[in-house]
């Protein structure tokens, strides 16, 4: 098959049997906006923000699953399929929003839900020994620590949960050790400052080298922001290492990659950079910042020079592209990717509560704008659907036969 033609039908393949499928409320655009909005209301007072807070707040109660978690709203495969409707420990960021909201107006609408929430994480954590405790990444569909992030969604979430509703010594106890746990797996790089976490459980041994070696920057990042939050209610002076040594290393990594790559592999997501995550790299050091103040210049430097590329390189005057090659052009997806923007509208408004800027305060007021015209849903190329589970089938059939 020449290349003309893969392209050519590769192009088709998307835009027909391999197009994202249309996700109605995905969970991280519900706690993501829900997150923002709060932000936004802590930044300016302005009763608007409340009310919007009190309209997505409504969406993420109705979502969360019967078991108490929340799950992302579609299929994906993370090493195994999950299958949508079952709850995972990085979604339990919705209960950060949950907290976040009860910090702010009023605990009442959203006390049961935390409730069931936290003990959703009661439920699934896993006692490592050595007063270490972890989660899995979706313990319905597997229950082995797979991924380490999960288990840092989840502490984020429980140190909130204690800071804002208090809790029993059985939850204070998980808590602390998932600390532990997440501080017992940071590794360093002896050519850069700081730590950093590998994507993977290290003792797996289903992994090939490439994906055993894989960091992911943006979820450090995501992470950093998720203890930073619970530390600020819930302190424990071994997580304010953690908060410092992992910002540190991106914060190395920035210098030599002033647009942090999504991980260290380049062969991995073709080198792009995805706005989602990008975004959370903001996010992060503007909490981090709160808790280190001899590094808060620092940080709070370098997360106002990545949010001024993403804001001159990635709005196009309707919403931000959600995914752009190094030097700032456009990956053209020609979709609106509301679950994108939803997590750089949450940095956009983490930047005007910390930095207390006005000169993004239009652009967050049109991001938020476009995701509530279309009701918080829109397509998602992070989803599996049984039609391009199909697709992919026969196309890795017809590959495999054309090159015999």
């Amino acid at each position: 098959m020449t290349p003309d033609i893969k392209h050519i039908a590769r192009n088709l393949a998307h835009r027909s049997v391999l197009r994202p499928p249309h996700i109605r409320y995905c969970s991280q655009t519900i706690y993501e906006t829900l997150l923002g909005c709060c932000r936004m209301w802590e930044a300016t007072h302005d009763a608007l923000w409340e009310f919007r807070a009190g309209n997505v707040l409504s969406i993420l109660l109705h979502i969360q699953q019967p078991d108490g978690g929340f799950d992302i709203g579609y299929d994906f495969n993370f090493g195994r399929l999950h299958r949508k409707g079952q709850s995972t420990s990085p979604e339990l960021v919705g209960l950060v929003a949950l907290c976040e909201y009860a910090r702010l107006f009023g605990e009442e609408q959203v006390r049961p839900a935390a409730v069931k929430a936290v003990e959703w994480i009661r439920k699934h954590a896993l006692d490592m020994g050595e007063r270490k405790f972890a989660i899995p990444y979706s313990p319905i569909t597997i229950n082995e620590v797979m991924v380490y992030n999960g288990t840092s969604f989840a502490c984020g979430a429980l140190g909130c949960y204690l800071g804002q509703f208090g809790g029993d010594e059985e939850l204070h106890d998980i808590y602390n050790g998932m600390v532990q746990y997440m501080e017992f797996v940071l590794s360093k790089n002896e050519n850069l400052p700081g730590c950093f976490w590998y994507y993977c459980d290290q003792l797996r041994d289903d992994l090939d080298e490439m994906q055993k070696s894989k960091i992911d920057y943006y979820h450090q990042m995501q992470q950093v922001e998720m203890h930073a939050l619970a530390h600020q209610v819930s302190p424990l002076n071994i997580q304010l290492r953690i908060i410092g040594e992992a910002a540190d290393h991106i914060v190395a990594l920035h210098e030599r990659h002033p647009i942090i790559p999504y991980t260290n592999n380049p062969k991995l997501f073709k080198n792009q950079i995805h706005l989602w995550g990008l975004s959370s790299v903001v996010s992060g050091l503007l909490e981090a910042a709160v808790m280190m103040p001899d590094r808060s210049e620092l940080y709070r430097k370098v997360a106002s020079d990545i949010l001024d590329w993403v804001v001159s390189y990635a709005w196009n005057g309707y919403h931000f592209e959600a995914i752009l090659t190094n030097d700032g052009s456009h990956v053209d997806t020609r979709l609106y990717m509301v679950r994108s923007d939803a997590w750089v509208f949450n940095a956009l408004a983490a930047a005007a509560k910390h930095l207390g800027s006005d000169q993004w305060r239009d652009i967050t007021e049109k991001c938020y704008q476009k995701m509530e015209s279309v009701d918080y849903s829109g397509p998602e190329s992070h989803a599996s659907s049984l039609r391009s589970q199909i697709a992919i089938t026969i196309w890795s059939f017809f590959k495999r036969m054309v090159g015999k």
